[in-house]
Formats: structure tokens, C-alpha cells, sequence
């Protein structure tokens, strides 16, 4: 039971950890970054040029804040150019955003460092941290953009520096300046034009009902040919979900970099796991073996007082079972307020570690997960290593011989 316990115990804790860190990660990233949903012009994915922008009419894009599950609709316009200031100069990443929107999307304006948040008229730019740094721009100088704009026309404007903000990576930081729609829309001639537009909902299992409404929305309607209405999420590329005029796609194929990274992440901890749950198997062997041994003489007497062999071969196996359940029952009575009590209230990181999780794109924190199959995983395990150790006592019952020479 002691082994069983501290199996499932140190299993539980470090599969929680693990799977609550990626969770955390990814749901951030989601709300944050990329939205559960995007929808681009055809052509834009694999060719993210100002030309593959798209046009979207005012009132679609209030349609879709209408619909259920959807808690924010953020357009975005994503481009790039020079900034410079005085002699200094760098390439810089220019997003053009709804400030009220980013701020509900995002929490922007909580990132604020020096300075004041944009708002929806505003002709000023923040400016990442580091790139404020590299560039010694303060708040009230003017800041140059020159780029490229719509149908290869020259785009270059002046943007005074509203704020500066501390943005979750050191790239975005260095490298990354915010002004609204409108001004980006200006900067680069093309009125109404979006590179894309993120869509966050509230409950991630309403991902494929919501890409149904949004595809059906601003597309043709769905022919049996393109139906999504199954498990498409999981599988969710341009060539199911195309129409018309857009591309709407499911985080699943925008994240499939960072879902291939967790996975490949969350099979070296099952191989940990399973390293772990081959030790305690062996040891558990070792105590069912002496165990055995040690009662040869229990088993010949109730076996010469009429205990058929079958029976006493399943009572000691349902004991086994039961030694087994008990341990991975203490283990959840142990686990359970545990991973439910940093779940709700993640550890936070200080110091080097803190800096290194921002570096990596993460928060700064160690949540836990509390998914059910965390505890049925490690149930299943113990069952299965518990069924593999009774067959030896069973065998030995079986062939036990009663008579002494």
C-alpha cells in the first residue's frame, strides 16, 4: 500500500504540474494572442503579405459579437516597418488594434509601464519596453514608421509615444509598438482592410459549434463536401474550412507548433511515469513473492480443509486488489485538496525562474490541473500492474504441493 501510495502520489502531482503549466500556457496564449478562431483573406496564411489583407463589412463583425460562446471579437491589422528615431533605427512589428477591444482581449493597459493607454481616436503609439530602450525614445517624442502599404504603395507616418508597455517575451518586447486600427489603416492606405480577425470564446468545447456559425457567417453556406459539424477542430486545416472570400481557422491548426512542443513534452513526462511505475511494479513483486512464501503453510491447510485451489486463488487476488485500491485511494485523499487548492491559486515564480518563464512566452506561475483524467490514468496503471503481480501468488497456489517429503 506504502508503495502504491507514493507511486500515485509523486504520478498525480508531477502529471498536475505538467498538464496545468501547458493548459495555462496555451489558454493565455488563446485569449491573449491568437484567439480560439482567426479569420484571413484566402492566401494570407501561406503568404502573410500586406496585398492577402481582407475587407470585412463594420456590421459582420458586429454579427459576430453576437454570437453565443463568443466573448471577444478583436480585427487586427499586423504589419511590418522601420522605426527610427534620431540616428537609431530598427525593424519593428507594428499591430494596429481596437484599444477597448485589446484591453478586454489582452488586459493591455495593465502592462503599462511609463506613460498612458491609446484610445479609439488616438494618432499616438506604444512602444515595447526594450525597444524604448534601444531606440531612447520617451514619452512625448515622435517616432517614425516606414514601411510598405497597400498594392505596394510607400507608407511612412510620425506617431507620437503615447506609452510604454512591458510586453510577455523579451522579443515582443524589443520589437513590437501597438497603435489603433484606425492609424494603422491610414498608415499603410487601405481603409476597412484587416490582416485578420481573432475571435476568443468562453468555453473552449464550444470550438467546433462557433466555427460553424462564424464559417456559415461570412462564407457560402456549408455543403456536405466542407461539414465541420464533427471533430473538425482537431483536424481543422484551410482545405475544410475555406469558402468565398475567407479562411476561418481553429486554433488547433494556428497552434499546431506549440501543441506539438506540449506533446512531445507531456510523452517524455509519461516515460518519467513509467520509469517510476516499473520500479514500484518490481517492488510490489518482490513483496507479493515473500508474502507468498510466507504463507505456503496458511495455503496448504485451507486447502487440505476442502478450500478448493480456484478459490483460495481468487481471495488472495481480490486481497491484492483491494491492498492496491486502498493505496491509490489514501493517495487521492492526499492529491486531490492539494492539486485543487494550486489550481485555483498557481504557485508564483520569482526571481531568475520568473524571468525565464516571461523569456519562454510563459507566466510566471506554477497552476496545477485538476482533469479527471490525471487520477483514472494512474488508477488504470496501479489495476493493471496489481492484475500482472497476482498471477505468481495464484500460480504458486495452483501448484502448491501439500504433502512434505
Amino acid at each position: 500500500m506504502a508503495s502504491v501510495f507514493f507511486a500515485v502520489f509523486f504520478c498525480v502531482i508531477m502529471q498536475s504540474f505538467n498538464d496545468g503549466t501547458w493548459e495555462r500556457m496555451i489558454d493565455n496564449t488563446l485569449r491573449t494572442q491568437t484567439g480560439h478562431i482567426q479569420i484571413h483573406a484566402k492566401d494570407y496564411w501561406d503568404d502573410k503579405i500586406i496585398d492577402n489583407f481582407m475587407f470585412m463589412d463594420p456590421a459582420t463583425i458586429s454579427e459576430m459579437e453576437s454570437i453565443r460562446y463568443v466573448e471577444n471579437v478583436s480585427p487586427r491589422l499586423e504589419t511590418f516597418a522601420m522605426a527610427s528615431f534620431g540616428t537609431v533605427s530598427k525593424g519593428v512589428a507594428i499591430i494596429g488594434v481596437s484599444p477597448e477591444k485589446e484591453a478586454q482581449k489582452s488586459n493591455l493597459p495593465s502592462r503599462i509601464v511609463k506613460g498612458e493607454y491609446l484610445t479609439e481616436t488616438d494618432d499616438g503609439i506604444l512602444v515595447g519596453e526594450g525597444l524604448s530602450k534601444y531606440l531612447k525614445v520617451n514619452i512625448g517624442d515622435t517616432l517614425a514608421l516606414i514601411g510598405q502599404g497597400y498594392h505596394g504603395s510607400s507608407a511612412a507616418q510620425l506617431f507620437t509615444v503615447r506609452g510604454v508597455v512591458k510586453l510577455m517575451t523579451q522579443e515582443m518586447d524589443n520589437a513590437m509598438v501597438y497603435i489603433t486600427l484606425p492609424s494603422a489603416q491610414q498608415f499603410i492606405d487601405m481603409p476597412d482592410g484587416y490582416s485578420g480577425i481573432l475571435i476568443s470564446l468562453t468555453d473552449n468545447n464550444k470550438l467546433d459549434e462557433v466555427i460553424t456559425t462564424v464559417n456559415s457567417l461570412v462564407n457560402s453556406p456549408i455543403t456536405p463536401e466542407n461539414d465541420i459539424s464533427e471533430n473538425s477542430a482537431l483536424h481543422a486545416t484551410p482545405d475544410t474550412l475555406n469558402a468565398n472570400n475567407y479562411e476561418v481557422y481553429s486554433w488547433h491548426f494556428t497552434m499546431e507548433r506549440l501543441l506539438e512542443t506540449a506533446k512531445s513534452d507531456k510523452a517524455f513526462s509519461v516515460l518519467i511515469m513509467l520509469i517510476l511505475y516499473v520500479i514500484v511494479g518490481f517492488g510490489i513483486l518482490g513483496t507479493v513473492i515473500m508474502m507468498t512464501n510466507e504463507r505456503k503453510r496458511e495455503f496448504c491447510v485451507m486447502i487440505s480443509l476442502g478450500m478448493s485451489r480456484l478459490k483460495l486463488g481468487a481471495v488472495v487476488a481480490i486481497e491484492l486488489l483491494m491492498m492496491s485500491l486502498i493505496g491509490v485511494l489514501l493517495a487521492f485523499a492526499v492529491t486531490l485538496p492539494i492539486t485543487h487548492r494550486f489550481a485555483a491559486h498557481p504557485i508564483p515564480m520569482k526571481g531568475t525562474m520568473a524571468d525565464t518563464f516571461v523569456q519562454y512566452g510563459m507566466e510566471p506561475v506554477l497552476p496545477m490541473s485538476v482533469q479527471p483524467s490525471i487520477f483514472f490514468d494512474q488508477m488504470t496503471t496501479i489495476f493493471v500492474i496489481a492484475l500482472l503481480t497476482v498471477i505468481y501468488p495464484v500460480y504458486k497456489i495452483l501448484k502448491l504441493k501439500i504433502t512434505n517429503k
